[in-house]
């Protein structure tokens, strides 16, 4: 039974979300806004505003907005600022809403690329297949490597995990990487051309935007998996994740949340809006706990101060630097290096960050003062038991000392 404060409240959120007629969905994919606003306005403007717009009293309008293009289109702070109500977004930015906001997914899309279709995305950890320095993930070692950006399931968290999982830890071996952001176009042709050596990628970006060059890729671990019955038709070597989701504010009433999402899963493969869109439709929501399980792992979900749980803000430089955690690297003691000192090394040791990104390289160093005291350790005991050794083989067989560094010493007896 709800308490009074409890009927209040949500007899608050009734009478205002009945006032409301405009409702902001905010929606990022790869690329530019410009293809953002090209690709998903059709669906998220012109398609709801008829399927569910049009059919309320009084009717509402939707509105798109670009969001997590640049700090001042970040989705958590227009979320903050309540200048959201839908967002669409990939699985590690869904995995955060829920927990950052409370916000629930409505629906998650199914992608159609090439004939093929799933409702799932994977992770590629690849590089060329003609760069012969790199035959393994191994030889990632000291090497420079692309990713997306920390909050991306697919083009960061998953090649992190796989990286770690064969010994190669991104925040130590590793000897530069690059935050490419939406720019997956540019990292992948920074990989075709050599200027560095590796990349994280969505399997289905690849897919649907370089299929063609895929046989030049060598990629690192090639899984088959399945996703909910249905066996994953694209390249993975990562478990897979669900595709975009749409999430909804606590703020908005169950019914339109109910009517978009039926909307959704109404909409047919060959409706304009869906062609461009690249979609096969929508399904329910998907289920992202391993995401934010994993984004926990990783202390890009944190607690904050007020023992909110809270992710990095992947706008800032200096809070993606405090996410990485290096105590619990296996293999040793790790501390972090501070964040102006590391920033200096990072552009003075190695090769310079490519304009307009941001780059990180090894943050994670052995603890100076506990490796000191293990050498110390180690080498005290040595010259230990080589001394006893030499003084015990001096006094058993004095035959040993051929060069007379002890003088003359009494020979032993003879037998008869």
């Amino acid at each position: 039974m709800l308490d009074v404060r409890s009927f209040v409240a949500l007899a608050v959120i009734f009478v205002c979300d009945a006032q409301k007629v405009n409702y902001t969905i905010g929606a990022w994919v790869p690329g530019t806004q410009e293809n953002m606003y090209a690709t998903m306005r059709p669906l998220f403007e012109d398609y709801l505003n008829e399927q569910v717009g049009s059919k309320q009293n009084p009717p509402i309008r939707f509105h798109l907005v670009a969001v997590d293009y640049s700090t001042d289109t970040s989705s958590n702070s227009m979320i903050s600022k309540g200048k959201l109500d839908f967002l669409y977004t990939l699985a590690g930015g869904i995995s955060c809403v829920i927990v950052e906001q409370g916000w629930a997914v409505i629906a998650t899309r199914r992608v159609r690329i090439n004939g093929m279709e799933s409702g799932a995305d994977g992770s590629i950890v690849y590089s060329l297949k003609s760069n012969k320095r790199i035959q393994n993930i191994s030889d990632l070692v000291g090497k420079r490597l692309g990713a997306g950006f920390i909050l991306s399931a697919t083009t960061y968290q998953s090649g992190y995990q796989l990286l770690a999982e064969n010994s190669v830890h991104l925040l130590k071996d590793v000897n530069q990487v690059i935050l490419y952001g939406n720019d997956f176009e540019r990292q992948f042709q920074d990989v075709l051309s050599g200027r560095i050596d590796a990349g994280f990628v969505s399997s289905t970006w690849l897919a649907q935007n370089h299929p063609k060059e895929e046989h030049l890729l060598l990629v690192h671990r090639q899984l088959y998996p399945s996703y909910e019955g249905e066996v994953f038709p694209f390249t993975t070597s990562a478990p897979l994740v669900p595709q975009y989701g749409l999430a909804s504010s606590e703020l908005v009433h169950w019914q339109l949340k109910s009517e978009v999402a039926e909307a959704l899963q109404n909409l047919e493969p060959t409706h304009p809006a869906a062609v461009a869109a690249s979609l096969e439709g929508f399904t329910g929501p998907g289920t992202y706990a391993d995401v934010e399980t994993t984004q926990k792992t990783m202390k890009i979900i944190f607690r904050d101060a007020q023992n909110n749980l809270r992710c990095s803000n992947q706008w800032s430089v200096k809070e993606i630097w405090d996410s990485f955690d290096c105590v619990s690297i296996p293999g040793g003691d790790f501390i972090k290096v501070p964040f102006d000192e590391a920033v200096a090394k990072c552009n003075s040791t190695h090769v310079p960050c490519p304009d307009g990104l941001n780059c990180f390289c090894q943050p994670c160093i052995p603890d100076p003062e506990v490796n000191f005291f293990n050498w110390q350790l180690v080498l005290a005991m040595c010259i230990a038991i080589y001394s006893v050794g030499i003084s015990l083989a001096l006094i058993l067989q004095p035959r040993l000392d051929p060069f007379g560094l002890f003088g003359d010493l009494p020979k032993g007896r003879r037998r008869a």
